[in-house]
């Protein structure tokens, strides 16, 4: 990885502009769900994601070390999500409809077979079932989008994206150890919004 990353931002620096598109493809899904995670909206993060793409293109020259891009982006993509953040005008609701159903872990991480598992619906299942599904998945991502930016970061990055600690910590620039913690609290959280008969 982090060589294929030198090898594709030496390229762009010598004069190969379209292997940044490599680069898109690469971490486009990683950049939304740092964007996600931070603003809770999904039209923001697609925003902020392109925003963050022009920034570390223009900028690529200044990344002392190409093996580190991954890094380097993450960060980047992280500031620009905050201070898409800073800067609303409001504190208006978010709309959580346009996300893409079944994408997420998040309800078989907070309730197993009672009711929040986000899956896609089956071709066999009756309009009744799939409305129970939408209305706990609908549930579920509610309840993402009330927790505080940090710890929808955590959340978006481990069930979204499906990072590790380790590389959720690199990403947000604290210790595997802060981030077992976040996800921990963030998760219960999480549980007594959706089910407080579970705590």
């Amino acid at each position: 990885m982090v060589s294929e990353d030198r090898d594709y931002v030496e390229r762009i620096l010598s004069g190969e502009a379209e292997v940044f598109d490599l680069l898109v493809r690469k971490y486009n899904r990683m950049a939304g769900a740092i964007a996600y995670g931070i603003l809770g909206d999904f039209h923001e993060a697609e925003d902020v994601v392109q925003e963050a793409f022009l920034k570390a293109f223009r900028a690529l020259h200044a990344l002392r070390d190409p093996g580190k891009f991954r890094a380097w982006f993450c960060g980047l993509t992280r500031t620009t999500a905050l201070d898409a953040l800073r800067q609303r005008p409001d504190r208006r609701a978010v709309n959580v409809s346009s996300i893409v159903r079944g994408q997420s872990g998040l309800g078989e991480a907070l309730g197993g077979d009672r009711g929040f598992r986000m899956v896609p619906g089956r071709l066999s299942a009756s309009v009744e079932e799939e409305q129970i599904r939408e209305e706990s998945r609908q549930k579920v991502l509610d309840a993402v989008r009330e927790l505080g930016p940090e710890d929808r970061l955590v959340v978006a990055l481990k069930h979204m994206e499906g990072l590790s600690y380790k590389e959720i910590a690199d990403i947000t620039g604290t210790s595997v150890s802060a981030v077992e913690s976040r996800l921990f609290r963030a998760r219960q959280i999480l549980k007594k919004k959706l089910d407080p008969s579970r705590i």
